[in-house]
């Protein structure tokens, strides 16, 4: 009996105070068993009276203690596990860890739909900045009257002689509808441009951005059509005469700024002003390859089909451009070598502010560099090919509410904002 309260007084042992102290326990009970033996046997013999068989009696009791001892120690362990089990399993159903929920621990998140608009993410802190791209915009449209005011100048200076030799020319057919087909092919590369600007969600950084490399590329453009004229690349292409002696500074700003409604481009019968002198670099290249870049640059990239397209819009443009005889092939090639590159150095210094920072930065040697640092100061990472309406589904409720029948008493109302 004694050993019996022993043993259950140690399975509440291992349930309060742990696994070590269970394995003392149950040692400390077969010591207590083993003395108590020791004891009952030590009085038997002394209650004999045969003291000479006392040294066989004990060489035979201690081997039989140890016996007797391993099998209580086996048993007691035994005994443990399976109380330790037990105790485990049910302390399992009630322990701090068991699931909230059947099938699911209390790691999987829950998932609220809590109507109105979503916080915003990681993704949408970036500051939008619209004086930065007022400012770019405006830049873009001084480099274009530049250009206009230019060509109007160089319309009086170009050589009246025979085109440049040039190989493409030499060894094709001229296709005389081949630039209209070039600026239909441009105008739709842009008007794509815009709608992908439209719907991203960064869409002041994006626009800024086009504005910015667009005036950079424009700007350039002044430098080499003012300092090389060149004749014309196709004799049959017809020029809005000189003014000649009656040219002076005011008349030909005015003629450049008028030919800037016409946007270049040859596409309109009615222009009245049509200038020539405009070869290098190519401005219609500039548009087919910025419009492909930036497409490629800020559209999803799962969407290979856009990216494959605008390419091949801009090299289909470009083909058909010098095979009419638009452009010189050296003017495709200036421009798609000017329009790369200032597009791959900005991109690069916008995305990566440790470069743009670096004493060993090479690139903060160009001209615009200080324009960039100042348009992409607050950018720290490149920015993310997300999009979005242009107007939330909130807006355009707040907007319906504010809307309220008003008219006569008839029922002839008629909806007015507030």
């Amino acid at each position: 009996m004694a050993w019996n309260y022993q043993y259950t007084n140690y399975g509440s042992i291992n349930d309060e105070n742990g696994e070590q102290e269970q394995v003392e326990g149950s040692e400390g009970v077969a010591e207590d068993v083993v003395n108590n033996q020791d004891g009952v046997q030590v009085e038997k013999e002394e209650t004999d009276g045969v003291p000479s068989s006392r040294n066989s009696q004990n060489k035979s009791g201690k081997t039989g203690e140890k016996m007797e001892d391993e099998d209580i120690i086996t048993s007691a362990r035994s005994s443990r596990r399976i109380c330790g089990s037990a105790a485990s399993s049910s302390d399992s159903e009630t322990a701090d860890d068991a699931p909230l929920l059947p099938e699911e621990g209390p790691s999987h998140a829950v998932r609220l739909d809590i109507p109105g608009d979503k916080p915003a993410g990681p993704h949408d802190r970036f500051p939008k900045t619209p004086l930065k791209t007022v400012v770019a915009f405006l830049m873009l449209v001084v480099a274009a009257a530049g250009n206009t005011i230019t060509l109007s100048w160089v319309h009086e200076r170009y050589p009246l002689t025979a085109p440049l030799p040039d190989i493409v020319f030499e060894l094709t057919t001229k296709i005389p509808w081949g630039l209209r087909l070039c600026e239909n092919l441009m105008i739709g590369s842009f008007a794509s441009l815009l709608i992908l600007i439209l719907f991203h969600r960064h869409r002041w950084i994006v626009l800024r951005r086009l504005c910015f490399i667009g005036s950079i590329l424009y700007g350039m453009r002044i430098i080499t059509m003012l300092v090389t004229p060149v004749p014309k690349a196709d004799e049959d292409f017809q020029c809005s005469p000189r003014l000649g002696e009656n040219a002076t500074f005011s008349l030909i700003v005015m003629r450049g700024i008028w030919s800037m409604f016409g946007l270049g481009l040859n596409l309109f019968d009615n222009q009245k002003v049509v200038l020539c002198g405009d070869y290098i670099y190519s401005g219609h290249t500039l548009v087919l390859v910025v419009s492909a870049l930036f497409i490629g640059e800020y559209s999803p990239r799962r969407f290979y089909l856009l990216h494959w397209t605008s390419w091949l819009v801009c090299a289909v443009g470009v083909i058909f451009l010098v095979l009419s005889h638009g452009h010189y092939t050296i003017d495709v090639i200036l421009s798609y070598f000017a329009c790369t590159r200032v597009f791959w150095a900005y991109h690069t210094q916008a995305a990566h502010p440790s470069i743009r920072l670096s004493v060993q930065n090479h690139q903060a040697k160009e001209f615009w560099f200080p324009m960039l640092r100042w348009f992409e100061g607050d950018i720290r990472r490149p920015v993310p090919r997300r999009f979005d309406c242009p107007i939330s589904y909130s807006q355009v409720c707040s907007a319906f509410r504010r809307v309220r029948p008003r008219g006569s008493r008839s029922g002839n109302a008629r909806p007015a904002f507030e």
